[in-house]
């Protein structure tokens, strides 16, 4: 994992090289994505600097890894220090994940489930920029794992507990949403509703305090494109104009529930859900039904919408990489389900380890792919997020080289 981050970094970083006009630094001519200064904004803010340097950033309420991120930025600089900061979160997501998993399923599950997360290309998208995406990965793995410890036990204190650390982790990233209803779909399932509001509460507390502060101690005006995307789409619900308009929009809904359950986490680990799920028919976890519950029901509020402008963003394919919170549960499924083969018949057990193995490489071959000129992995990272052209990554690499940090060319 660490080397396939390593080398998802300076021109490779994937989030900036599938940019058709990546920004490029003078000082050694590495790519980054336009949203490169949204996000430098929060360091300037935290380290002092004069109001008009950060207060438009429409990042800031994402918090949590600028806090983590400042000393090693202080020290190393905005983007190396990012680069060591976002490399120990995501390596220690990847021992966390596999010490849950060993707990419960056992040894086998646990290097399953590593092996998994540690090829994975949704790690490498984001896992070497100085920016809070960077945390998607390794915070959807913190939350699913307090979202299964409150699941486990029935007792108000522990839940609290558990509910107030999801509640920090969410400051991170925009994953209120997908884990809030996941959570409330547990408790509501095992009728444990005296922890509904507390969990609500606890969870609500960290976007909650972010809010206040910048809000009304440091004064920024809290609404922006980001925040009032799904109000507006609520809007659009409201008042759907045409009907016929409103169905004719929906005539490529099923081809896009395919393109985005594929995308949102880069192809392979989904297919191989797909595989176990067919082949071993083994049951999804409540916690990883209520993933797939919380996370589909944003899917169809975003895309059953009636059409309008100011929230066709959210419908399609454009943007699956906003679904990607799911990968952990396929994840764990997979992992779990491969770690108990022995269960199954010899033949199946083949197919299921066949599958496997295919993931691993062709994950291998996405992760690695911008330093390996394997001319898919360019294709799979735009459909993630297809901000530009399906070859924008080849011609970015083909123009400014293939060099990860530490491997300077002024311009």
């Amino acid at each position: 994992m660490a080397v396939a981050i390593w080398l998802s970094s300076g021109t490779m970083y994937p989030f900036a090289a599938t940019w058709a006009f990546p920004i490029v630094t003078k000082s050694c001519g590495y790519l980054f994505n336009l949203d490169h200064p949204q996000y430098r904004a929060a360091f300037d803010m935290l380290d002092g600097a004069p109001r008009a340097a950060w207060e438009w950033s429409i990042t800031l309420r994402r918090i949590l890894y600028p806090l983590v991120a400042f000393p090693f930025m202080k020290v190393a600089g905005f983007v190396v220090g990012g680069f060591i900061t976002s490399l120990l979160i995501n390596l220690s997501a990847l021992v966390a994940l596999a010490v849950f998993v060993r707990k419960r399923w056992g040894d086998r599950a646990a290097i399953v489930s590593a092996w998994l997360l540690a090829t994975y290309p949704g790690v490498t998208y984001w896992g070497a920029l100085p920016y809070a995406n960077a945390t998607i990965v390794p915070v959807s793995c913190g939350l699913f794992i307090l979202l299964t410890r409150i699941e486990e036990r029935d007792d108000l204190k522990w839940i609290f507990g558990n509910a107030l650390a999801m509640g920090v982790l969410v400051t991170a990233y925009d994953l209120l949403p997908y884990f809030a209803a996941a959570a409330v779909i547990v408790l509501a399932w095992r009728r444990r509703w005296r922890a509904i509001p507390i969990v609500a509460a606890c969870m609500a507390s960290g976007p909650l305090l972010v809010w206040f502060i910048l809000s009304k101690v440091v004064r920024l005006n809290w609404s922006n494109i980001n925040t009032e995307i799904y109000g507006l789409a609520l809007h659009a619900y409201l008042h759907p104009g045409s009907i016929g308009g409103w169905v004719r929009s929906l005539a490529g809904f099923p081809r896009v529930v395919g393109q985005v359950f594929l995308f949102s986490n880069l192809v392979f680990l989904p297919v191989l859900f797909l595989m176990v799920l067919l082949i071993a028919r083994a049951r999804l976890s409540l916690v990883e039904r209520a993933l797939f519950i919380a996370i589909a029901l944003v899917f169809l509020f975003n895309n059953l919408a009636p059409p309008d402008p100011a929230t066709d963003q959210m419908r399609g394919a454009y943007i699956p990489r906003i679904y990607q919170p799911l990968g952990v549960a396929l994840i764990v499924y997979c992992a779990r389900v491969i770690g108990s083969l022995e269960t199954l018949d010899r033949m199946k057990s083949r197919m299921v380890r066949a599958a496997f193995a295919f993931t691993l490489v062709a994950n291998l071959s996405v992760a690695f792919g911008p330093v390996a000129r394997l001319p898919w992995a360019g294709e799979i990272y735009q459909r993630f997020y297809f901000h530009s052209f399906l070859d924008s990554m080849d011609v970015n690499l083909t123009r400014y080289g293939r060099r990860p940090l530490g491997f300077c060319q002024p311009q």
